[in-house]
């Protein structure tokens, strides 16, 4: 055992971890100047809603030469929330499109493609196609794994999306576990929800199949895109099952606290 646990793992350990909360508080100082550049907080968001997002997704997303794809989860979950928020002030989304390129300036890095575009078209059509607002966050799940793919470079053509199984039924377990985990969060706050024990049930089944899927299955996928997949859904878990006040005690462990 003296040559694992020993003083000289502890050190590195404590080093790797230093860096790393070294370059996580300099991407959340600069996540924090973009938030109030953009005068976000006007839509209903708050800095803590913002820092959360960054906390999310640095958690999944953590090496340092990720940071595209680090920050382009977090500023879009950011966008979601303040457009989803706006939304449900003036009942609902009424010409939302004017604003897209907006939206897609606040988040992209380089969308040559058009991809992230089209990406956030698809999100505000699934507004006017939901029956209640509450059933939109399997689409913004959809919308993260698109913008994190498409800011890392991997993102595939709408075309041969559609010639892979795989990846449909990716999507399909992604959008109905996190809608579902995101009804849990609404009962967590206060709000009266029938039949957690079976929402709790589906969800386990569906999480089983997606890791088969990812670890096992969906060979046509390369596995950085079916981890996206998963990051996505871990976050959408964590979120279901820990309390703000948990999660508030994590960031500040995580990101503030300077290691012993």
């Amino acid at each position: 055992m003296n040559l694992v646990s020993n003083d000289m793992y502890l050190k590195l350990a404590k080093a790797d971890f230093r860096e790393y909360q070294r370059f996580s508080r300099l991407e959340w100082n600069g996540l924090r100047k973009w938030y109030f550049r953009n005068h976000l907080q006007r839509y209903g968001g708050t800095p803590k809603s913002a820092l959360t997002a960054y906390f999310l997704a640095s958690a999944n997303i953590f090496e340092p030469g990720r940071a595209a794809e680090r920050l382009a989860w977090a500023r879009t979950a950011v966008l979601t929330g303040a457009v989803t928020s706006h939304f449900l002030h003036i009942g609902g989304p009424k010409d939302s499109t004017e604003n897209l390129e907006e939206l897609t300036d606040l988040v992209s890095f380089d969308d040559v493609s058009g991809s992230l575009r089209e990406a956030w078209k698809k999100w505000l059509m699934a507004w006017t196609a939901k029956e209640n607002y509450g059933s939109i966050d399997g689409d913004t799940a959809l919308l993260l794994v698109r913008t994190i793919e498409i800011c890392s470079g991997r993102n595939i053509s709408a075309e041969q999306k559609l010639n892979l199984w795989d990846y449909s039924q990716l999507e399909k377990l992604t959008s109905s576990i996190c809608r579902k985990l995101a009804t849990r969060v609404v009962a967590q706050n206060g709000e009266r929800l029938k039949n957690t024990e079976d929402l709790d049930m589906q969800v386990d089944l569906e999480m089983e199949e997606l890791s088969w899927c990812i670890h096992q299955g969906c060979h046509g996928i390369n596995i950085e895109t079916r981890q996206t997949f998963l990051h996505v859904v871990k976050s959408f878990y964590y979120s279901a099952h820990c309390s703000p006040e948990t999660v508030d005690s994590h960031i500040a462990k995580v990101i503030f606290q300077d290691v012993i």
